[in-house]
Parts: C-alpha cells; sequence; structure tokens
C-alpha cells in the first residue's frame, strides 16, 4: 500500500467491475420501462464499450504484479518491466529484438593504425562545425598531453558522432575529408531515440576498435579537463583487468566482476511526473509510470564525461540488441536501469562538474578536481554563423588556457575514488 492505496491501482479495475454490474441492471430496467422509445439501448453499449477500455488499460501486467514502486527499481523489477522477465543469462540467448546499426560515415580504419587504450566520443549535431573545431583545437588535441611522461603512452583518440542533416551533406563529407574524425550514424530523427544514438556509440567501438579498453561519451557543448581525464584513465588502466577477447552474448555473463562504468554518479534521483515539476523545455523529462514504474532511479552517471570499460561494453550490446522496451533519456537508459539489469558497478569519481555555464568555466577551472563545464553554445545574439563559430573558440580557447595554466594540480590528482 502508497498512501493507503493499493500500489498497483487494482482497486479502480475493481471499482469498473461493480460499475458495470450497476449500468447492466440501470439499463435492464430502463429498457423495460421504457422500451425502444428510449436511449437505452445505445446509452447501454457506449458506456460498456468505455468500462471495457478503461478496465484493460487499468489491468495491471502480469509481470508486473510484483514490482515495488516506492523505491529505485531493482534488477527483479527492470528484468519484469523491460526485459519481459527474462534475466540476463536467459536474455543473451535470445535473438535480436533490433536491428544493427548503419553508418553513412563509418571510418571504419580509424583504429587500423594505430589501437588506442580509449576512445573519446563526442556526440554532435551537423550544424555544429564551430562546436567541433574548437573542440579540436583545444582539449581534443592531445599533443601537449602526451609530452608529460606520466601520459606518454597513454593513446588516445577523438570522434564526433554526428546526425544526418541533408542541408549539410556536402559540408559533412569536406569537414571529415580534412580531419578524418566523424561517424554519422543513420537513426530515426526524433529526441526520444536518443538512447539509439548513444548505443551507437559502443556498437562502433566494438564493431571497428575493439582493441580499445575504455570508451568515453560526452557532448560538444562541454569542456573536458583533458589532464584529469588521462590521469584517471592511466589509473583504471594500470590497475584494472579488463577483457581483450572476442566473446559470444551468451559468454559475457561472466564479466560481472570486471564491468565499470566510471563517472560522477547521480543517487536516488527522483522520477519527474508533472509538468509542474519542470520549465516548459524540459518536458521531456516527465515520465509516465508505464514508462518508468518506480518513484526513483537507479543510480546513473552524468553525460557529460561518463567512461565505460570493455567488459561493460559488451554486456550493453548483448542487452541492447534483445530488449523489449526502450527508454529516451539515455544516461538513465544506459547507465542506471541497464546497468542495474546487469550487475554493472557503477563507480564514482571524486571529481567536479559544472552545469551553469554563465561563462564561470574559468573560475571552475581552478580546482583540482572540476572535471567538465557546461559551455552553453547558441548564443542567440550571434546572426552569422562565422561570428558565433570564432566565439566558441574564443571562449573554449580561454578555458584551454586556465587548464593548461594548472595542469600540476590536475596531473598530481590522485583521490579518483
Amino acid at each position: 500500500m502508497i498512501n493507503g492505496r493499493n500500489k498497483y491501482n487494482t482497486s479502480g479495475y475493481d471499482h469498473d467491475l461493480q460499475l458495470l454490474n450497476k449500468i447492466y441492471f440501470t439499463s435492464i430496467n430502463c429498457l423495460r420501462r421504457y422500451g425502444r422509445r428510449s436511449l437505452c439501448i445505445p446509452c447501454f453499449f457506449f458506456v460498456i464499450l468505455c468500462c471495457n477500455l478503461r478496465m484493460l488499460n487499468g489491468k495491471p501486467n502480469v509481470h508486473e504484479e510484483h514490482i515495488d514502486r516506492s523505491v529505485p527499481c531493482n534488477q527483479s523489477s527492470i528484468r519484469k518491466h523491460f526485459m519481459n522477465n527474462l534475466r540476463p543469462e536467459e536474455l543473451f540467448t535470445q535473438n535480436l529484438s533490433q536491428s544493427s546499426f548503419t553508418y553513412e560515415i563509418s571510418n571504419e580504419n580509424f583504429c587500423s593504425l594505430s589501437a588506442p587504450h580509449a576512445l573519446i566520443f563526442v556526440i554532435s549535431k551537423s550544424t555544429n562545425f564551430g562546436s567541433r573545431n574548437a573542440i579540436r583545437r583545444t582539449w581534443g588535441d592531445f599533443t601537449q598531453l602526451n609530452s608529460i611522461e606520466k601520459f606518454a603512452n597513454l593513446k588516445l583518440k577523438l570522434l564526433f558522432l554526428i546526425d544526418i542533416d541533408a542541408m549539410f551533406i556536402q559540408n559533412v563529407n569536406l569537414e571529415q575529408s580534412l580531419y578524418h574524425d566523424l561517424v554519422q550514424v543513420r537513426l530515426p530523427q526524433h529526441y526520444s531515440l536518443s538512447t539509439y544514438r548513444d548505443m551507437a556509440i559502443l556498437d562502433w567501438t566494438e564493431t571497428y576498435c575493439s582493441q580499445a579498453l575504455l570508451t568515453i561519451k560526452s557532448d560538444d557543448d562541454v569542456f573536458l579537463n583533458m589532464y584529469l581525464l588521462a590521469n584517471v584513465l592511466t589509473y583504471i588502466i594500470t590497475n584494472t583487468t579488463i577483457s581483450t577477447e572476442k566473446l559470444e552474448c551468451k559468454h559475457v555473463e561472466n564479466l560481472n566482476s570486471m564491468a565499470v562504468i566510471y563517472g560522477f554518479k547521480f543517487q536516488h534521483a527522483h522520477v519527474v511526473r508533472h509538468a509542474a515539476d519542470l520549465a516548459p523545455e524540459e518536458a521531456r523529462y516527465i515520465i509516465t509510470d508505464n514508462e518508468y514504474p518506480c518513484t526513483h532511479y537507479p543510480d546513473f552517471m552524468s553525460g557529460f564525461g561518463y567512461i565505460i570499460n570493455r567488459n561493460a561494453r559488451l554486456k550493453l550490446l548483448c542487452a541492447f540488441f534483445r530488449h523489449q522496451k526502450s527508454f529516451h533519456l539515455s544516461d538513465v537508459y544506459i547507465t542506471g536501469i541497464l546497468a542495474e539489469y546487469l550487475n554493472i558497478q557503477r563507480q564514482h569519481l571524486r571529481f567536479k562538474i559544472n552545469y551553469e555555464s554563465a561563462d564561470e568555466c574559468v573560475v571552475f577551472f581552478n580546482q583540482k578536481n572540476a572535471y567538465a563545464c557546461a559551455s552553453s553554445l547558441h548564443y542567440k545574439e550571434q546572426t552569422s554563423s562565422l561570428l558565433k563559430d570564432v566565439y566558441i573558440f574564443e571562449r573554449f580557447y580561454t578555458y584551454w588556457k586556465r587548464v593548461h595554466q594548472n595542469r600540476r594540480l590536475f596531473i598530481n590528482y590522485d583521490s579518483f575514488f
């Protein structure tokens, strides 16, 4: 019981049965008294239809009868709601329910000459050339990073995952011919499919760069502190065991103890049910009971720069291609719901993240554990795209100078966990 009500909402179902009986007997009396001269017959059938529809919609799913909706969904409740009540070892033997990704620009030879330890994927729109170029010239340039003895042997690569926009096909092809760092995936154009977009990062990595031990996901409006990231990546690679062998899905369950996602962890996050809880532009965060049955999310990672090791990557892909019900909040689904179901460890990093982007990144990066800072790239006052691109680079270069100035703070930081 929750607040004195049945937590599965079956009381409404019983009420409809009682209501249906009353309508039936009332309609029979109506017919006896007034015969065909009244509206009893059409009213009778209309109300019967409405009640039946309501009863069918309100009847609880047989797999969800024992979900405790007052707490974060655990492995059992996720299994019942999202996976047709199949355990991971059972799910991995099923046929694929999702088709494979297709890539307009696959960049399949990106890792062929030099396999990286870690692959950094930045989500970007085709239109955001200025953002990508600013990243290439600041935190995405690893030249100065590799000149530091501690990181001399750390092999990193940067890729941008972009959408397909018919208006920018020529621009994107030219950009790829110059920089060779784009991956363009074919996905339905809908925000709710951001989960598929983010999973494409893992799919591409495992398909074309499976040697990469770690995959990092970020966005093009986020400035990453590469000194701090390189520091923790070096620690992870040196101190953990990560599988490098090719495994079929039926064998990945054996990777339980080694499957880890690292990042800034959100705990006990409340599920938003009503529009009053958010600004109008954030309505996409409203989640219905049918989409997610519990009141809180499992622990999940910020999308500003989470790190997935190969063991976790394999398990996530095996589950994703066989799951029964998706979820449109990608960070919650991939690093929270799926990770909880698959028993993937979520390791909180003692880093700081700044979500407020009123040009506070310069001050933010004075802290020794400042990892990622949001930087608004959508400046409405900029009427010219060229001026906007210049402005973005200027802001990113300002942040980069501050990070480089404080690099010793980040290189020597060792309180990761």
